[in-house]
């Protein structure tokens, strides 16, 4: 359509060029020399029909221009909007679509680059985290303050690894959140692990939790594509699920 309007515009330009060139040579016959009878009607309707196809020219341009006018505000009008992009769900931008369950990240110092990776990241994803360089206050008790924050929150995510199944704090910490679950008759242990360390420990309650819980696996969690496997894995278990009835 757009190419048609552009043909006809092109043909009524040309059109006007040679009626006002035929004008021109017919005005100067008529100014120099006595014109043939038979001229003379023709002299008297060229400038006339010169004008009228100038208007009309005029006409399809301003014709033209409204069109695009009105087609440029349909554009941006109630009706533009399914043009736009359709915002991307929770679960296409890879974030889950529920509510979440807020965790206490319990790990080694030593593993304290993945921790504050996983702590961002679920953060980022919506999950509200207790982390320890984060949430510990100055002047605060901090044996009671970890024990209270593992009381406060649902879940304890315990990133196990050859430093972590060593340390005493990160038993404790385990200890207690095995001891709400008695409590509270449900799961609040969230183990993953960083090497094998875990499978092959002597330590009593890395073995337990060896034995007895299923492990989110985040040992090649420098790869970024497995990693993100991982998180999606875990940020998908940490849904809070409600039961029909």
């Amino acid at each position: 359509m757009k190419r048609n309007r552009q043909i006809l515009t092109l043909m009524l330009t040309i059109l006007a060029a040679l009626l006002s060139a035929l004008g021109g040579i017919l005005g100067n016959l008529a100014t120099s020399t006595p014109l043939p009878a038979v001229l003379v009607p023709y002299l008297r309707f060229a400038w006339p029909a010169f004008g009228i196809v100038v208007v009309l020219g005029v006409l399809i341009i301003v014709w033209q221009s409204r069109q695009q006018d009105s087609s440029n505000r349909s554009t941006h009008s109630s009706g533009g909007h399914s043009m736009q992009p359709t915002p991307l769900s929770p679960q296409q931008q890879g974030q889950p679509a529920g509510p979440l369950f807020t965790c206490f990240i319990s790990y080694s110092s030593q593993d304290h680059t993945f921790a504050e990776q996983v702590h961002a990241d679920l953060e980022r994803c919506g999950v509200r985290c207790w982390f320890a360089p984060h949430d510990m206050k100055i002047g605060d008790k901090i044996r009671q303050r970890i024990q209270d924050s593992i009381q406060e929150y649902d879940k304890l995510l315990l990133v196990l690894s050859e430093h972590s199944v060593e340390s005493a704090w990160v038993e404790s910490e385990v200890e207690t959140a095995f001891e709400k679950e008695r409590k509270r008759k449900q799961l609040v242990l969230f183990p993953i692990r960083l090497d094998d360390a875990v499978m092959q420990t002597s330590q009593a309650w890395a073995a337990e939790i060896r034995r007895t819980r299923n492990i989110g696996d985040f040992r090649d969690w420098t790869q970024p594509q497995a990693y993100q496997q991982a998180l999606d894995r875990l940020l998908r278990d940490l849904q809070v699920r409600t039961h029909p009835g």
